[in-house]
């Protein structure tokens, strides 16, 4: 064997031993894995799946305590006998504790602060669930903390209104609409009144999400109202307004004569 010859082979060796030991390592885990798929079933180690969470489930349970249970408002208006009616339907109020409810407990608050209804009602609401707090059902004798909100949901019957339609009278393109407001309905949810406003049909109804009104009118005052479909149009609107670039004009049907005086 030439001196060249042995020089290869001391060259080579060392290199298929480099690739035979790469084999190994490459072929080592799926021996492992071949091995554990022969172990009977009945003798592997059964490791549990977590459990998968349906945070959209969550959510949405969360929006329906929050927010009351009202998916579609538009469904909510029956016009009958001339009448614009609500059905009844469950509503969530939520009031944030007030530095006087601190360390006092939640049905004593609401005894002494909420006196539209009675005790008896407010402990019965406690106990099913109907009044919570943090989004928790809680005893009679929890103690309200800095930070807590209460939930108090309710089942609201609203008076009826006029069926008449809001009129709209002008809407322009940089954001001005102008409406013809029957009497009986007043302009905001407020009170009895959430959906029987005019805020609140005009979005269920006439589809305008958003409304800034810059003039207002008394629930039983008919007549117009001009309202911006954007914050920089009602701000103008508002400047307008005061400044008494914008004059308004009352008429009223009276009954009998005015003397000459």
């Amino acid at each position: 064997m030439s001196q060249d010859s042995t020089k290869d082979i001391e060259i080579n060796e060392p290199r298929a031993l480099k690739h035979k030991q790469e084999d190994d390592q490459l072929s080592e885990p799926h021996i492992k894995r071949t091995e554990a798929q022969n172990i009977p079933e009945s003798k592997r180690q059964k490791v549990e799946k977590p459990t998968k969470i349906n945070k959209r489930l969550i959510n949405s349970q969360k929006s329906d305590l929050e927010d009351g249970s009202v998916k579609n408002p538009a469904d909510l208006y029956v016009i009958q006998n001339g009448l614009r009616k609500v059905k009844p339907y469950y509503h969530v109020f939520k009031a944030h504790a007030k530095g006087r409810w601190f360390n006092k407990e939640i049905y004593q608050v609401l005894v002494k602060e909420f006196r539209d209804k009675d005790e008896k009602y407010y402990k019965n609401a406690i106990e099913t669930g109907m009044i919570r707090l943090n989004n928790q059902k809680v005893e009679p004798t929890t103690l309200i903390r800095n930070g807590d909100t209460m939930y108090h949901r309710m089942h609201r019957h609203e008076p009826p209104v006029t069926a008449e339609p809001i009129e709209i009278v002008e809407q322009t393109d940089d954001g001005i609409l102008v409406i013809n407001k029957p009497a009986s309905i007043p302009v905001h949810p407020s009170g009895r009144y959430q959906y029987n406003s005019v805020i609140m049909i005009l979005k269920h109804v006439n589809g305008y999400n958003q409304l800034h009104p810059a003039n207002r009118l008394d629930r039983l005052t008919s007549g117009l109202m001009v309202l911006g479909l954007n914050t920089t149009k009602a701000r103008e609107l508002e400047s307008h307004m005061s400044s008494r670039q914008i004059q308004k004009e009352y008429v009223a049907k009276v009954l009998g004569k005015f003397s000459d005086e």
